[in-house]
């Protein structure tokens, strides 16, 4: 009896290990897992901190009514008291002091944009900017100091809120714009500029603006840039002329190719459409006749197949040789399949129906062979043509996943 329990728990072990590791791992997950909970000391719910946001907790109370209540407590974000929010100011403007020169050696020596923040969120606290002089600096750290001949001070001045916006404090921050420092050569052409800038003023009221012939001892002459090479625009004919004769090669190939793909897909057909008319007594001349009047008649799409069968019908109504037809016919079709059909169409023309139908059929098998293997082929051709529109998904849904991620730090 053992043995037998035995077989039987060797056969379902698959099965008896999926219902132990399921066991295990809840047992394991009740008991060694520590609960989370929000309350400590089973009344007290943390709070944001300063400048943070109001957090909801969703607290069960036992003893309001007979029976637990579940409530959505709304906590808000720690504020601060009144015996400190005046040093936690002074903090702030610390760390403003030393951070916003930016790049800068120092207040008194300002080249460069300053970095102003809008907020401190270490204490919780936002921050609006003033600047005395918004030519030289504006509210937003940016510094124009191109055409400064000497060093300017500018006032900046930070007005302090808490979050909440019950506390607020200003502070002046004393500045020093420096002339913005420029190689000899840049410097020149800028005092240049500016003299010639006086100039046109001068001669406002003239016809024309005579520029200066020299400036600082140096003899000046002047010519006018080139205007733009046009030479490129004789190219650009050929070049679409090349480009159309490309995409009329492409598409003749493809129209090619789908040519040969529905006349191999439409062999077994017509292999077949012939069977059933020799069979019904018709000869090889009238089943031809049969098959091009269903394809006239039916008002389908463009089959080129029939296309052709008809076109060699229409030679043999006007008296051409059979046999000839049928050579052109295979020729026109340009597939081996169709060749091999029109040399046994003219071989049986001459010796008879005997063996015709035998011959047919087992063409007629290798024909719908050969049409699974091409409709295989197709098949993976068009799989293969997915990829890349599915690559292109791929790539913008791990775009769309690591780009946020990437921003959230």
């Amino acid at each position: 009896m053992i043995s037998s329990l035995l077989k039987r728990a060797e056969k379902w072990r698959a099965q008896i290990l999926c219902l132990l590791g399921s066991i295990l791992l809840f047992l394991a997950a009740t008991f060694l897992a520590a609960p989370k909970t929000d309350l400590a000391q089973g009344r007290v719910l943390p709070r944001d901190s300063y400048g943070g946001r109001t957090e909801t907790y969703s607290i069960i109370v036992d003893g309001l009514s007979e029976q637990p209540v579940t409530l959505d407590i709304p906590v808000m974000p720690r504020t601060y008291r009144e015996d400190e929010i005046d040093n936690v100011f002074e903090a702030c403007i610390e760390v403003l002091s030393s951070t916003i020169p930016g790049e800068n050696s120092s207040p008194a020596e300002i080249l460069t944009d300053l970095d102003l923040p809008s907020s401190l969120p270490q204490y919780g606290v936002r921050v609006t900017w003033l600047s005395s002089d918004p030519t030289l600096l504006s509210p937003y750290g940016e510094v124009s100091n191109e055409d400064l001949l000497s060093p300017e001070d500018v006032q900046l001045s930070a007005h302090l809120t808490d979050a909440e916006g019950l506390h607020s404090a200003d502070y002046v921050i004393p500045l020093t714009i420096l002339p913005a420092q420029f190689s000899e050569e840049e410097q020149l052409r800028r005092s240049f500029l500016r003299f010639l800038s006086g100039e046109d003023k001068t001669q406002a009221s003239d016809e024309s603006f005579s520029l200066p012939q020299e400036y600082r001892g140096r003899r000046l002459n002047y010519r006018q840039k080139p205007r733009e090479n046009y030479y490129i625009l004789l190219f650009l004919g050929p070049l679409l002329a090349a480009l159309f004769y490309l995409r009329d090669r492409q598409n003749a190939g493809s129209e090619a190719k789908d040519r040969r793909n529905q006349m191999l897909l439409d062999y077994p057909e017509i292999i077949s459409k012939l069977m059933v008319f020799i069979g019904a007594g018709m000869t090889i001349r009238l089943a031809w006749g049969a098959i091009v009047n269903d394809y006239e008649s039916g008002g389908g799409p463009k089959r080129w197949a029939y296309e052709e069968m008809t076109q060699a019908y229409h030679q043999l109504r006007t008296g051409a040789n059979e046999g000839k037809v049928y050579r052109d016919f295979g020729r026109a079709c340009g597939l081996r399949q169709y060749m091999k059909l029109a040399g046994l169409l003219e071989q049986n023309r001459k010796t008879g129906l005997a063996g015709i139908r035998t011959i047919l059929s087992a063409e007629m098998t290798v024909a719908w062979e050969d049409r699974k293997n091409t409709a295989r082929r197709l098949g993976e051709e068009a799989g293969t043509k997915l990829l890349g529109p599915l690559f292109i998904m791929l790539v913008i849904v791990m775009v769309m996943i690591i780009v946020p991620a990437l921003l959230s730090f």
